[in-house]
């Protein structure tokens, strides 16, 4: 009788320790208006977090890298789903009907491809109370505490200025690196000039859209000098680049090389691969091994397609290379979870927030250089995130959602890292 009443008594305890954990776990999940809340482990208490993105397309390599980051990687490994709305570059209404979009279907955030109209997005998303920052552009310091707007128009109207220092304004990128470029503009400079050119050109979008581009092509420039070659410069500057619109890339760089006959490199920054050189391909002009006679051009690019490795092998691609979309994605994809969840590095006085964090930009001049270019850096060539510029296990790693522990200067890191110290750290 004692050993069946004990048996009760433990049977009784253990339905008691039971019901005793459900209620526990119930109790930890969090909800409020900012994040439905899920529970991931007993050590982390986080919330479901829903982040919009507004891009030109997802057909090139970058929207589908980032897609596939995001979709196939990041919301498999954090509670965080994804909207995407589509915005042509320079439409500044489409754009702002996307933010409206993303808000309307309850986005706790916004990742932004452009640095236009944040004032008047801002306007938007501070109100709502969501989160705001740009992938692929800075966050410019013009925008003053006494209520200037920038140079660029970027915050519009001074009150919008004002929103610079909203708590839902997370910045932006150095996506060529924090001195703009020129270091990079050298290392495609050094590529050129030992390719043997002889007359270098350069094209880029316009420089008031992509205003590193005078950097970069300061740090071209000064290499090919050093080198001794010649450049052929905008003929309403007298320097590199020329310019090219958005929707006229390719008849304004067949005008310019049509210009220049002579010119037997050019350094396409306006988008170098899918439309710089095929323009250079239609004026019958693009070097290949069975076109190398007099007037062939070479190509430097600022881009990568999947052509890079063909052309790159048969010597018409001198250098390549791109920004590390993974790095960027991580970045403000941390910055935004946290904030979320309470930790909002800008917010907090002692964490070293800075407007904009910096990314890498990797290079290939040979084969070797690309394999570990598409390796380590693109998810829809090499299929295997462990491999990623940036894993989950990292992410989590320098978070304050997880375990408490992590700082903004980890995260800031993480996503500044090289292809040589992330081939490194998969080792």
């Amino acid at each position: 009788m004692k050993k069946i009443t004990a048996l009760i008594t433990a049977f009784l305890l253990l339905i008691t320790i039971t019901l005793t954990g459900c209620s526990s776990a119930n109790s930890n999940k969090e909800v409020d208006k900012e994040g439905t809340g899920t529970e991931i482990g007993s050590q982390d208490k986080v919330k479901d977090v829903k982040i919009g993105i507004i891009l030109y397309n997802y057909t090139d390599i970058q929207g589908k890298e980032l897609k596939n980051y995001c979709d196939n990687y990041l919301a498999k490994n954090f509670p965080v789903s994804f909207e995407y709305q589509t915005a042509v570059a320079n439409d500044n209404e489409a754009h702002l009907a996307a933010v409206d979009a993303l808000i309307s279907t309850g986005c706790n955030a916004i990742m932004s491809g452009y640095d236009t109209v944040i004032g008047e997005a801002m306007e938007k998303c501070d109100a709502a109370g969501v989160y705001y920052g740009t992938l692929f552009g800075e966050a410019k310091n013009e925008a003053n505490k006494d209520g200037k707007y920038n140079q660029y128009g970027n915050w519009g109207t001074a009150d919008q200025s004002d929103l610079y220092y909203s708590k839902y304004f997370l910045g932006g990128i150095y996506q060529f690196g924090a001195d703009h470029g020129y270091e990079l503009g050298a290392a495609y400079g050094k590529a050129v000039a030992a390719s043997g050119a002889k007359k270098v050109g350069a094209i880029s979008f316009p420089t008031y859209a992509f205003s590193d581009a005078l950097t970069i092509c300061q740090g071209f420039t000064k290499e090919l000098m050093a080198a001794g070659v010649d450049i052929s410069p905008n003929e309403a500057t007298g320097s590199l680049p020329a310019e090219a619109g958005f929707a006229t890339v390719g008849e304004d760089t067949k005008a310019y090389i049509t210009g220049n006959s002579d010119m037997d490199a050019i350094f396409g920054m306006s988008s170098g691969m899918d439309m710089v050189l095929p323009a250079i391909n239609e004026t019958g002009r693009l070097w290949s091994s069975s076109n190398n006679g007099e007037g062939s051009i070479k190509l430097a690019a600022l881009g990568y397609n999947e052509s890079s490795r063909q052309y790159l092998l048969d010597g018409t691609l001198i250098i390549g290379g791109t920004n590390n979309y993974v790095e960027s994605v991580a970045y403000m994809f941390g910055l935004m979870f946290d904030a979320v969840n309470g930790h909002n590095w800008k917010t907090d006085a002692t964490a070293g927030f800075e407007m904009n964090g910096t990314i890498n930009y990797p290079t290939f001049t040979n084969e070797e250089e690309l394999n570990d270019f598409e390796t380590y850096m693109l998810t829809t060539v090499n299929n295997d995130f462990s491999k990623s510029s940036v894993t989950a296990e990292e992410l989590k790693s320098v978070l304050k959602s997880y375990d408490g522990t992590g700082s903004y200067k980890e995260l800031s890191v993480l996503i500044s890292r090289s292809i040589e110290d992330i081939k490194a750290a998969r080792r």
